[in-house]
């Protein structure tokens, strides 16, 4: 998979790079009116309901997951895109 980068500048002048992953597709059936809560959201923030949902399940997965486990996934992440040899160690501490 090629890898697609997304890059914002934030109104304070932040460069912020968004590094897509490889994902898969999956048929969800949930119930309709929490289709249409999930859409509510999402026009409030003016966003996708995929991306409501991206968000909901991820934060979930934090709260679920052990520190370590999200720290090793995120190290991992990290260690795998190309970074100078003068990188320092990251703590990822929340």
């Amino acid at each position: 998979m090629r890898e697609k980068n997304k890059t914002l500048v934030t109104p304070e002048g932040y460069r912020l790079t968004f590094r897509e992953r490889e994902s898969v597709e999956v048929k969800l059936n949930i119930p309709k009116d929490v289709l249409e809560h999930l859409q509510e959201i999402a026009n409030k923030k003016d966003i996708s309901v995929e991306s409501v949902l991206k968000f909901f399940i991820g934060q979930g997965l934090r709260k679920e997951s052990s520190v370590n486990f999200v720290k090793e996934s995120a190290l991992k992440r990290l260690k795998s895109r190309k970074v100078s040899s003068k990188a320092a160690d990251v703590d990822l501490a929340a």
